[in-house]
This record gives structure tokens, C-alpha cells and sequence, in this order.
């Protein structure tokens, strides 16, 4: 038996790119049947544009689609806007059905309408069935690839049927028992039917019970109950409770990991929904709104300084330490923030945990303030030769750092509560508190011991 190593598979890898960087076309075929699909998308999303077009054509239909299925959404409807109507109507038919729904949704109108014309009805019922459901619901990541029986039916018919089920069903790991309508009554695994005698009825055999969800639920929800609950498949059920297709353990995955990533560009006010084929137009118009905000939530922290004008006025060197206190205190919060989110995102944690994560931060931040106040404070005695500027710059540094690290570990909770998203805004918000309260404590206390400095 052949074992390829990981190794291999580099390597193989690095000779892909090379080939389609020489636009050696065949050689990259010839690699291609030793890689996984996701990994040929991988390098096709770095090779040269125009190899990328050349090479599918030179693939067989199954391995061109499935290639196509595992390329991000945007770069695949970029893509194979440029092949012709057949190829395209070719490469539809064989992709997975929620994967050629992600890339239809996102072809120019009248890309849609060349696939219409040209698929058959089945391939454009279930692409065009999937693409109806909003962005980020179940229904928009299932896939109709499972597998539903009717009673009475024994043990021994349904391991036939998967036996000689299409190739699509292949990686079907549940057969689901409905009833004449369509309504879902329980749920039995391929191994457990193995277990059962061919000649009992597959009633015995099955759950009921079964866990599902719906159309319209968030993608996200239903990934973290796959997750929770180590589901390989979930159902996902109609307006009226009709089975019409089941959530994969790899889409789930792939839902969850957008979220925490979106998440991450939430936290700088950015779009999730913006990527890096967004025309520059729509990222202005995705960017510039936040960062116009946080514009306005900054003039906190000018009003602040401006209302210490005289202390700074007198002891000017005052201001050469007010970035690093701001700094360290957004830098602190972005950090406590950036788990928290994490943390909810994953199901982890949730809102009862708000004075569990309270205590944490306290004891990171009391901890982390007194550490970095006393590095700050020796670092500014020794650039000025002023024990107070020192004492005073250590103990606002490291009560901001204590106070960003709560803000930022506690601020998601709050905003979840009030059915936000956590992530939305926590960062414009997070810094301009941190600056706020980084200058009120520093500038404060310099006021207070002015007579202090000035000796």
C-alpha cells in the first residue's frame, strides 16, 4: 500500500505553482490527481490569471467542479464567469449543491441566466433552491445530498439503497425516516444499521427525537450545535417542517471559522462581508462610515486634553508620554476583547458569565498594571531624571491597563445582552474609553502634583 506523507504532498504542491507559473499546463494536470481539490484550489487562487481558465478546461468535469466547489466563492464566480456556456452548465452539474449555490448567488445576472438556460432541472432546481435563502441562514449552507426513507421499510433495503445511492450521497453518514409528507421522524447511523439483523425493520433501529433545525436559523447556530452536540450531519427542516436538506460537518467548520474571523474585522470597525475581490468603491463605502464615527468619538478624549492646557503648558514633556499610555491601554483591551469575542463566538461562554469574566480581567489587569506601571514608571525617571514624572506616568499607565483589560473582557457580554452583535463597534468604542481614561488619569495626577514636577 502506497502512503504519501505530508511532506509529499509540499512538495507536490510547490511543483503545481511552479507549472502553472511556466504555464506548463500538463505537468500541472499530472499533479493535480495527487492532490485533494482543496488543496489545487489553494494554489490556483495564487497562480497566474490566465492559466487558471486554461487548466479547468484541461480537467475531466468531476475533478474541474469539485476544484472549482473548494475555491473561495468570490475568486469561483470570477472565475468561471469567463468559460463558456456549455463548460459552465458542466462544471455546475458535478459541484456539490451548496457550493454551486455560494457561486451562483455571486455571478453577474446575466451569468445566472446563461446557467438557467442551459442546466438540467434538477441541477437548477437545487442551485437555484439553495440560492433563495439569505446569506448566513441554514438554508444557505445546506446541502440536498442526504439520504430519506419511508416505513415500513427493513434494514437490509436500506443498506441497498446507500449501496447504490448516487455519488453525491457517498459521504452520507445518517439515513433519515420521514414520513409521506416529507416530516421528519427519526434518524438511524450507517453503523448502527450493521449492527441490525437485514430482515428487522429499520424502526428499531432508528432515533427519535432528532435534533433539527430551520431554514431561517442562523448558519451560526446551527454549526455551534454540530459542534456541541459532534454531530457529522444536522437536518435542516422547511417553513413547515418538511426535511429538505442537512448541514455538513466541513460546512459547519467553515461557518464557524467566519465567524471568529469576521468577528476579528468587526472589532476594527470593518465589514465582515467585504473581502479582497470587494471593488474598492464598496470597501470605501464599508470603511468610511465607522472610521468617520470613531472621528467623533475621539473629540472625548481632545476635550479631555484640551481641559488640562495649562498643566501641559507648564511641564511640556508631559505630552511626550500620553501615546504610550493610550497605546498600551488599547493594546491591552484589544487583546481581553479579542478573546471574549472568541470565546462567545464559540459558544464557550455565555452572558451569565459576565462577573466570572470580571473577576479574570481584575486579577490579569492588577497583575499586568503593576508589572508594566513599574517598567513605564524607570523608564520615564530615567529619560527625564524625575521621580515624579516617573511614579506618575507608571501609576496612569497601569491603571488604564487595568481598566482597558476589564472594558475590553466585559464589553461583548454587555452588547450581547442587548441582542447586538458582540463584536460590532466594541472596537472604536474600546479605544476611545482606553484613551479617555488613560489621559483624565494621567493629566490629572500631573495636576494635582504639579508643584512636584516642577521642583
Amino acid at each position: 500500500m502506497a502512503v504519501i506523507k505530508a511532506a509529499q504532498l509540499d512538495t507536490f504542491r510547490i511543483e503545481l505553482a511552479q507549472a502553472l507559473q511556466e504555464h506548463r499546463l500538463e505537468d500541472a494536470r499530472r499533479l493535480i490527481r495527487e492532490l485533494s481539490p482543496a488543496r489545487v484550489a489553494s494554489v490556483l487562487t495564487e497562480a497566474p490569471e490566465d492559466a487558471v481558465l486554461p487548466l479547468l478546461r484541461l480537467l475531466d468535469r468531476r475533478t474541474a467542479g469539485r476544484v472549482v466547489g473548494a475555491m473561495p466563492a468570490e475568486f469561483a464566480a470570477a472565475a468561471v464567469t469567463r468559460l463558456e456556456t456549455q463548460e459552465l452548465a458542466d462544471v455546475f452539474a458535478v459541484m456539490q449543491a451548496d457550493e454551486a449555490a455560494a457561486i451562483y448567488r455571486r455571478l453577474p445576472e446575466e451569468h445566472q441566466e446563461r446557467l438557467r438556460s442551459v442546466l438540467d432541472d434538477e441541477t437548477l432546481q437545487m442551485v437555484s433552491g439553495l440560492a433563495k435563502y439569505p446569506l448566513g441562514t441554514a438554508g444557505a449552507i445546506m446541502t440536498t445530498g442526504l439520504i430519506a426513507i419511508n416505513l415500513p421499510a427493513t434494514v437490509g433495503e436500506v443498506i441497498t439503497l446507500i449501496q447504490y445511492a448516487p455519488p453525491r450521497y457517498e459521504r452520507t453518514f445518517y439515513v433519515y425516516i420521514v414520513t409521506e409528507e416529507g416530516k421528519l421522524r427519526g434518524v438511524v447511523s450507517l453503523r448502527d444499521l450493521v449492527r441490525y439483523n437485514p430482515q428487522q425493520s429499520v424502526e428499531r433501529a432508528m432515533t427519535r427525537g432528532v435534533i433539527a433545525v430551520h431554514v431561517n436559523d442562523t448558519a451560526a447556530e446551527a454549526a455551534r450545535h454540530m459542534r456541541n452536540r459532534r454531530f457529522l450531519m444536522l437536518p435542516v427542516l422547511n417553513e413547515h417542517d418538511i426535511l429538505v436538506g442537512v448541514i455538513t460537518f466541513d460546512d459547519a467548520m467553515e461557518v464557524l471559522t467566519q465567524e471568529v474571523t469576521g468577528g476579528f474585522v468587526r472589532i476594527g470597525g470593518g465589514s465582515p462581508d467585504e473581502s479582497f475581490f470587494t471593488p474598492p468603491l464598496g470597501a470605501v463605502w464599508n470603511r468610511l462610515p465607522w472610521m468617520a464615527m470613531n472621528v467623533f468619538l475621539n473629540l472625548g478624549a481632545v476635550a479631555i486634553i484640551s481641559g488640562f492646557e495649562n498643566t501641559i503648558a507648564q511641564v511640556a514633556i508631559l505630552a511626550a508620554f500620553l501615546p504610550m499610555i493610550t497605546d498600551m491601554g488599547g493594546n491591552v483591551g484589544i487583546q481581553a476583547l479579542s478573546v471574549a469575542i472568541r470565546s462567545i463566538a464559540l459558544g464557550e461562554v455565555r452572558i451569565r458569565d459576565f462577573w466570572q469574566a470580571v473577576r479574570k480581567e481584575v486579577a490579569i489587569g492588577l497583575v499586568n498594571g503593576v508589572a508594566l506601571g513599574a517598567l513605564f514608571g524607570l523608564i520615564a525617571f530615567v529619560l527625564r531624571g524625575n521621580p515624579s514624572i516617573g511614579v506618575i506616568a507608571g501609576v496612569a499607565l497601569g491603571c488604564n491597563v487595568l481598566v482597558a483589560g476589564v472594558i475590553g473582557g466585559t464589553l461583548p457580554f454587555l452588547i450581547k445582552r442587548l441582542g447586538k452583535d458582540p463584536a460590532m463597534m466594541t472596537g472604536p468604542i474600546l479605544t476611545t474609553i482606553t484613551d479617555i481614561t488613560g489621559v483624565s488619569i494621567y493629566l490629572g495626577l500631573s495636576t494635582v502634583f504639579l508643584l512636584h514636577i516642577l521642583v
